[in-house]
């Protein structure tokens, strides 16, 4: 029986894509609550764009593609 915890790198990366598209999207939301003056949502926006930036730094070049020109 194999450990759930362990993962092939195909299914980390994956992984890696949805945890760093969801981190970009709750960031995008937490922002748009603080521009209607919701002082509260500093904290989880910087958390957002924290943990966005530590997926990043892990597999770097691989999560954000290039936007075309």
């Amino acid at each position: 029986m194999q450990n759930p915890a362990i993962r092939p790198p195909a299914q980390r990366l994956h992984d890696a894509r949805l945890d760093h598209a969801r981190c970009l999207r709750l960031a995008a939301w937490y922002r748009r609550r603080l521009s209607c003056g919701e002082r509260a949502m500093r904290e989880r926006h910087d958390w957002a764009l924290g943990q966005a930036r530590r997926l990043r730094l892990r597999f770097p070049g691989l999560l954000s593609q290039p936007s075309a020109p």
